[in-house]
């Protein structure tokens, strides 16, 4: 690396590290609320409620029941999400043509790009607005139930899976597309033989990976009347009945922790179980949950108010929608960099490869006694708080934090930052464990120490896809800062919040507005620094797999 390079590299890290001050200074980050005596004792009563959750009869049954709910809620989403993501996929994939094909006819390009670009409005629209959002416009609409739940999730799922599934699609390999291209194959039967081969693993693998976010979603959006293990834990939090609240998320982290080993096995096995399974599930929750599909219509699902209502938007409303915007986006950037933090100190601890067997058959002979102990019990201590981040939803984290520091943005800081800190921390630790052997299993024979193989053969390969996942993140979290507001957790939710309440449709649509344009403009943002980032990753290290593949088919939001 040149001193050039160098200094631009630390000149860059300052930028980042001043910027995360700043924003954490907007976002009314400060020990003195963490420390105050009056939000210890809530503190304190949360955790002697999660100490000793209650376990009776009656309570456990009616959780089960919910957890079940919960369950099938995602499970029916996550297939309509599919359907949604890989439809809405098919129709703004931009498929490699030749040099002489019809479709470089000036009309015809500008069509498909015509095409492309409204499915791809479509998609950033679905994403941008929060699940919670969609949750409550359909409680309006349909009335207190599961639905709202099923509906709000699929949409905003769809959004993310045709996003991710086009560009999987686009970065696949394109001489076998050309190939097919001159034997005369249309367009349908090259997404089925040339594209869908190269990719149904990775998009079967994110739709796993979806299903976990799908069921955490459904445990949450009961706090707005769309049933789930949302419904027990609005009540708890509202009632301060922590031991109950305790159980509710215990059974939270049972269900993702399920997930993730039926996924496991599942990776394992052909796609005829995954399939079959999918089919099953959403048959049962078909039967099961009461969704009234009959009244989704479009006098109902577009209310008058949402138009018509009271809540004329000015100048002086929009200025205080950008500038909520703002504190929504400084909300993210200083959670997720902070949670990048912690998340690098753990990563390593919870990476099997870097604690456990090494790069190296043997590497565990000649461990023995209280070395092999401690190792084994830091991995799993690790592995345990990371899990039990990731799976404690952002919106439940909000009402805690909500109740120990106070409402603001502070709260959904620290909401925002523990949930990231468990779900950087598993991508973090899955990089660390598919980085090339060769230079950390050579540092392993020359008898580096477990810190030494880490810092120089390990996290020289690891460092632009964990940081491109930082970014990938952010935008994320963006999304979610938004969510944690409906309970008082500062930015723009908060607003949005209010005008479903009051009913004030113009200013609704105002909010939203502004949201999907930060958020669009985050996502180009993001996408070139990403790109940008792995492509300067393979100019050095020579013709590889493309960036855009090998940075998406790792993508974990």
């Amino acid at each position: 690396m040149t001193p050039r390079l160098q200094v631009r590299r630390a000149a860059v890290w300052g930028v980042v590290a001043v910027s995360v001050i700043a924003t954490a200074h907007l976002s009314g980050v400060r020990l003195g609320p963490l420390l105050d005596a009056e939000g210890a004792r809530g503190a304190g009563s949360l955790l002697r409620g999660f100490g000793r959750p209650e376990l009776g009869g009656e309570l456990l049954w009616r959780i089960a029941g919910l957890a079940v709910e919960s369950l099938l809620i995602g499970v029916l989403a996550t297939t309509l999400a599919v359907l949604i993501g890989v439809g809405l996929a098919a129709l703004c994939i931009e498929v490699p043509a030749l040099q002489d094909s019809p479709e470089h006819a000036p009309y015809r390009s500008a069509v498909g790009a015509a095409v492309r670009f409204c499915v791809r409005g479509v998609l950033a629209l679905l994403r941008s607005v929060p699940d919670i959002v969609w949750a409550f416009l359909f409680v309006r609409a349909l009335g207190l139930g599961p639905g709202p739940a099923v509906l709000a999730i699929a949409l905003t799922t769809g959004g993310i899976f045709g996003k991710l599934f086009a560009e999987l699609a686009e970065a696949v390999e394109p001489e076998s597309i050309r190939a097919l291209r001159r034997m005369g194959v249309g367009r349908l039967g090259i997404l089925v033989h040339g594209v869908l081969p190269q990719v149904w693993r990775q998009w079967v693998g994110y739709a796993f990976y979806r299903l976990e976010c799908s069921v955490r979603s459904a445990s949450i959006l009961g706090v707005v009347g769309a049933g789930g293990l949302g419904t027990e834990i609005a009540l708890d939090m509202r009632y301060q009945e922590y031991d109950k609240l305790a159980t509710a998320l215990l059974a939270v982290m049972v269900l993702v922790v399920g997930i993730e080993l039926v996924s496991s096995w599942l990776r394992r096995r052909p796609f005829k179980y995954t399939f079959w399974l999918a089919v099953f599930g959403s048959a049962v929750a078909l039967v099961r949950l009461p969704i009234p599909w009959s009244e989704l219509t479009m006098t109902r699902l577009v209310p008058s108010w949402l138009v018509h209502g009271e809540g004329s938007p000015t100048w002086a409303f929009l200025v205080e929608a950008l500038r909520l915007a703002a504190q929504t986006v400084a909300m993210a950037w200083c959670a997720t960099w902070g949670a990048a933090v912690i998340a690098m100190i753990l990563s390593p601890i919870a990476a099997t490869t870097l604690s456990l067997r090494g790069h190296r058959a043997d590497s565990l002979r000649g461990r023995r006694g209280l070395t092999r102990s401690a190792t084994w019990i830091a991995f799993w201590l690790a592995r345990l708080f990371l899990q039990a981040s990731r799976a404690m939803p952002e919106l439940t984290l909000a009402l805690i934090f909500v109740v120990w520091v106070g409402p603001g943005p502070f709260a959904g800081v620290l909401a925002i930052g523990v949930h990231t800190i468990g779900v950087l921390g598993r991508l973090y630790s899955d990089v660390y464990e598919e980085v090339d052997p060769g230079s950390a299993g050579a540092l392993e024979n020359s008898g580096a120490s477990r810190l030494g193989i880490w810092l120089y053969g390990v996290f020289p390969q690891a460092a632009p896809r964990l940081l491109g996942f930082t970014f990938y993140r952010f935008e994320v979290n963006v999304r979610m800062t938004a969510m944690v507001g409906f309970v008082g957790a500062g930015g723009i939710g908060d607003a949005i919040d209010t005008a479903i309440a009051l009913f004030h449709g113009p200013e609704l649509l105002l909010l939203l507005g502004v949201l999907f344009a930060t958020v669009v403009a985050l996502d180009v943002a993001g996408d070139r620094v990403r790109l940008r980032i792995l492509a300067g990753r393979f100019r050095h290290a020579g013709p590889l797999t493309p960036p855009r593949a090998a940075f998406l088919s790792h993508a974990k939001p």
